[in-house]
């Protein structure tokens, strides 16, 4: 039973109490409309029209043990079960592809549209002239599921964070691996409330499809003639069955799709034991919105005043302190004391690019937002083995001008020169934009060539090297936010690139890990080019005591917005 502890040390409700509410509120509500079923059928007293529960119990129990109605029910099931099957199929197939294909997209309205407002009855009557009545069902049921489907998967394919397919636009992430890590498991959601809508559809509709069609060897030709009859009990014991065999459809097909879900959305909860195997036989429920069902809220947060826990590498980063006087490209700042100062003496100005060949440059670029400017003729140049150090006030445009390095965002004027072609990128965003249901050496495997297997150690060992080292089995989900952030950080470090892009990358974290971060990152990208957007003076003081070749950017906020 999972139960949540209160802060002051009280038991709080549990999933299992609550689970216990349920199933006796339920119990009840069954005991109350059997009575009602009773009390009606003793005041009506015409079994032809309303037969009592307990003969309807007897009939339900003679159709289960006569051996002629087994075929009945279980041609039933294999029909339905088989078209619900195809239009989950091609419901999924169809939607990955129209993500891709506009055309195709259009080319599927029509008929779709068409399959959703036409009665269902037309369509029976239709399909009569043209399938065998034996086979109808399937194909009613495939028809009506397939809507459903498209549509709900379409939506959570489309609903992908526009934030990670910008991470998988700068990590150059391959179409497959974008499919795997970003569509996919935004749409299993959607794809449940699908597939759990329609199993329901497709009972009601494929046994009205045997009932017109007089299916032969089928629960709605068994429907048809208790009604020509007026065999009442059997009519009623037939739909009990329906019922019953619906439910055990869902289920079982809810099982698999559970484990499918598991698999492809957060794999790292396989190695939860008993949870996983609750959570697939339906016992917890989801407590979150963009991943599969039964998945654990986030640990607390660490305390972030780890120092102790940062290995000892000062010797083996330390530069020597003698960094050449950086160049200012552009305004001052208004002073604050959450600010950049206006002096500094370690990131004084000075007039020559020491950096090496250039990667890119951006000639007179200016952006406007809703017809305000936010960038205004910037002019700025990344050269490997440089630093460029972006700072200005909060909001004054250093993440939009960051994105346009990174090729994001387009600008109105001006232009970008990249001149050995655009340069491979790596990136710590604002965000941590990792996949919540991977774990945290696999969310750094995305990002690498070749199959994830092949850089497994490497990756645990440099997770490990910050402070991080159960990065298997568990989801970053379940990371606290200064855990993410490092996991980013090692994802920027470890992704082979020329360009590394760093916008407020010290967001969670204390001194010491900062520290480490940045001697790390001075002896991994010394041959690239390095782009660092703060507005913290602490952090620029840090920044230019560790770096030789540090070149700020300070932005205006009256420039940018």
């Amino acid at each position: 039973m999972f139960v949540t502890e209160d802060r002051r040390g009280g038991r709080a409700s549990g999933k299992g109490d609550i689970m216990k509410k349920k199933a006796i509120y339920l119990s009840f509500s069954v005991l109350i409309w059997l009575c009602v079923w009773q009390y009606a059928a003793g005041s009506l007293d015409k079994s032809v029209l309303l037969p009592y529960p307990k003969a309807v119990f007897r009939r339900f129990i003679s159709l289960l043990s006569d051996p002629a109605a087994a075929p009945v029910w279980r041609t039933s099931l294999v029909h339905i079960a088989l078209g619900f099957a195809l239009a989950l199929l091609a419901g999924v197939v169809l939607a990955i592809a129209c993500r891709f294909g506009d055309f195709l997209s259009a080319l599927l309205l029509p008929p779709l549209k068409l399959v959703k407002t036409v009665p269902v009855v037309s369509f029976i009557i239709l399909l009569l002239l043209w399938v065998n009545p034996a086979s109808i069902s399937i194909v009613i049921s495939f028809l009506i599921v397939l809507p459903v489907v498209f549509e709900n998967v379409s939506r959570g394919i489309r609903e992908t964070p526009e934030s990670m397919l910008a991470m998988a636009k700068v990590y150059r992430i391959p179409w497959i691996r974008r499919l795997r890590a970003l569509y996919i498991p935004n749409a299993v959601p959607y794809a449940t409330a699908a597939v759990s809508t329609g199993l329901s559809l497709c009972w009601k509709a494929g046994i009205a499809a045997e009932i017109i069609g007089l299916s032969k060897d089928s629960i709605g030709r068994q429907l048809y003639d208790a009604k020509l009859y007026l065999d009442t009990e059997s009519l009623f014991a037939w739909t009990v069955l329906i019922l019953l065999i619906s439910v055990l459809m869902e289920w079982a097909v809810m099982v698999v799709f559970r484990a499918v879900a598991v698999t492809l959305a957060d794999p790292a909860m396989w190695y939860r034991g008993t949870e996983v195997l609750r959570y697939i036989l339906g016992i917890r429920a989801s407590k979150t919105g963009s991943a599969p069902e039964g998945v654990e809220e986030p640990a607390p947060e660490e305390p972030e005043t780890d120092e102790e826990h940062v290995p000892e590498i000062a010797a083996e980063y330390s530069p020597e302190n003698t960094a050449t006087e950086p160049e200012t490209v552009s305004g001052n700042l208004s002073e604050s004391a959450e600010e950049i100062p206006t002096e500094n003496t370690a990131c004084a100005p000075v007039h020559a690019d020491r950096g090496g060949d250039l990667l890119l440059e951006l000639r007179g670029v200016s952006k406007n937002y809703n017809g305000r400017a936010v960038l205004s003729d910037i002019t700025l140049t990344v050269s490997r083995g440089e630093v460029v150090l972006i700072t200005g006030p909060s909001g004054s445009g250093k993440t939009t001008l960051l994105r346009c390095l990174l090729g994001l965002t387009e600008p109105d004027a001006g232009g970008i020169v990249t001149p050995g072609g655009r340069p491979k990128a790596a990136a710590v965003f604002q965000e941590d934009r990792l996949c919540e249901g991977l774990s945290a050496w696999r969310n750094v495997a995305l990002v690498l060539p070749g199959r994830a297997s092949a850089h497994r150690e490497r990756i645990i060992r440099e997770l490990a090297s910050v402070g991080i080292q159960d990065s298997v089995k568990r989801s970053v989900r379940d990371f606290s936010g200064g855990m993410k952030r490092r996991t980013a950080w090692i994802r920027a470090l470890c992704a082979e690139s020329d360009l590394l892009a760093l916008d407020e990358p010290f967001t969670g974290l204390d001194r010491a890990r900062i520290g480490q971060l940045l001697r790390r990152l001075h002896r991994d990208a010394a041959d690239k080019g390095v782009v660092i957007v703060t507005h913290n003076a602490s952090e620029i003081d840090e920044i230019c005591s560790i770096f030789e070749n540090v070149k700020r950017v300070s932005v205006e906020a009256g420039d940018v917005g």
